[in-house]
């Protein structure tokens, strides 16, 4: 395994130009055309009456990790993370600060870390052909010509929105579709710079919502499809988020079936199939799944 670092921080040269001119400015000043939306969206109520325990904070930008464009046996493997939001109250965030912020994460044993931060690990390790873990060696890459590189500096992180609504103080995040769909150009600007290989959505409703830049898809095994999305065609593995409730959580490594019987199975055919072992799909039932129902979802499987 390798990785072209300057190809990575070309990517990342070309996501911060166009972050600076539609999203977070050279003041720090959130400048995206559609901020003004989002707030009257979740800080005013229907009647337009405000809703003082409601805080947002506008700006929050993308993780690439340093060594995201890897090769195995010179095969591409870039993978994006897509999530819903940060749920933070911290505003003005950069690629370079979000990018200390995950390896901060990188930096803590697994069980340190919070659900989602342990989802992500797991699913990293699941991509690159290993078993979920807790142990720091499994979460090392040995690549061509550096020392070992951290799992968390080898992918991207975008969520779905760039700024954040919670209630009060809390994470609680306010699911709110208008945010959604107004940072719909920012997230088709970003796959099409960063041209993932894989992409791994985490949550239903960012699953549901990026339905909109896919243009074609098609099932290769229960919770994985190939498909085009926002112009560039890519595997998406779509679950729910490592921190939801009750069967369908997946951060911790035990007590959690839908880990093991769902995203096991499906980031193994991808990992397979980025490999480029064309009978990963065809051999996807070797391991049993079980797909527990949940309300509205549209996954694929």
């Amino acid at each position: 395994m390798a990785s072209d670092a300057s190809a990575t921080a070309g990517r990342v040269d070309k996501l911060r130009r166009y972050m600076t001119e539609q999203v977070l400015g050279p003041s720090g000043n959130c400048v995206c055309r559609k901020l003004g939306s989002c707030q009257r969206a979740v800080l005013f109520d229907g009647r337009g009456a405000p809703r003082p325990e409601v805080e947002f904070a506008a700006g929050q930008l993308s993780h690439v990790g340093r060594h995201y464009d890897l090769t195995l046996d010179g095969v591409p493997i870039r993978i994006l993370v897509i999530a819903m939001d940060t749920a933070r109250l911290r505003e003005s965030v950069t690629l370079e600060q979000r990018h200390a912020e995950v390896m901060e994460s990188a930096r803590l044993p697994f069980n340190s870390r919070n659900p989602h931060m342990q989802g992500v690990a797991s699913a990293l390790r699941l991509a690159v052909g290993r078993e979920p873990g807790s142990d720091r060696a499994g979460e090392l890459l040995h690549l061509d010509g550096v020392a070992p590189v951290h799992l968390f500096d080898a992918y991207a992180m975008a969520n779905m929105r760039l700024c954040s609504a919670t209630v009060g103080e809390t994470m609680k995040s306010l699911s709110n579709p208008t945010m959604s769909r107004n940072c719909l150009p920012h997230m088709a600007a970003t796959i099409k710079i960063l041209q993932p290989t894989l992409c791994i959505v985490q949550g239903v409703e960012v699953y549901k919502t990026i339905t909109a830049l896919t243009t074609s898809r098609r099932q290769l095994a229960p919770h994985l499809e190939q498909a085009r999305l926002a112009g560039v065609d890519t595997l998406v593995a779509a679950f729910t988020h490592p921190s939801a409730r009750g069967i369908h959580r997946w951060g911790r490594l035990t007590g959690v079936p839908y880990l093991y019987e769902t995203v096991v199975p499906a980031l193994w055919v991808a990992h397979r199939l980025m490999a480029g072992r064309s009978d990963a799909a065809g051999n996807a039932t070797v391991q049993q799944q079980r797909r527990p129902t949940v309300t509205n979802c549209q996954l694929p499987g």
